[in-house]
């Protein structure tokens, strides 16, 4: 084998594997839709018989409620933050794209900081 064979033969294999992942998700999206209509037929007849949950032995099918957060106004959230010193409604967590360009600056890691990267041989399609 040379590279030429073996480069040839890995986009083969990676176009085979981007077919066979499409035809499961068109396959997936048509059981997901027939899911989304069971899912509102139960959702209506529940409400409809005033039901907080609905046992059988097949499963059992319940309300949940679900939250999402996000920062809209950044400036407007740290200050409510610090004037209030909220800092419960703050996640830690570090940048790894910041700290990526301290490093290369500075030549050190931030204290606190575990950083690592690797390397990665990849293989690209020629177009």
């Amino acid at each position: 084998m040379d590279y030429q064979t073996a480069i040839k033969q890995y986009t083969a294999m990676r176009a085979e594997i981007e077919a066979i992942n499409q035809r499961a998700k068109t396959e997936t999206a048509e059981v997901k839709k027939k899911m989304q209509m069971l899912e509102q037929w139960i959702t209506e007849r529940a409400e409809q018989d005033g039901l907080e949950n609905i046992k059988t032995s097949n499963g059992t099918a319940y309300w949940s409620t679900h939250y999402t957060c996000t920062v809209a106004e950044p400036d407007s959230f740290f200050q409510f933050v610090k004037e209030n010193e909220a800092w419960d409604l703050i996640e830690k967590r570090a940048s790894k794209t910041a700290v990526k360009s301290f490093i290369d600056e500075q030549n050190e890691t931030p204290p606190g900081i575990n950083f690592s990267s690797y390397k990665a041989f990849n293989v690209r399609a020629a177009t």
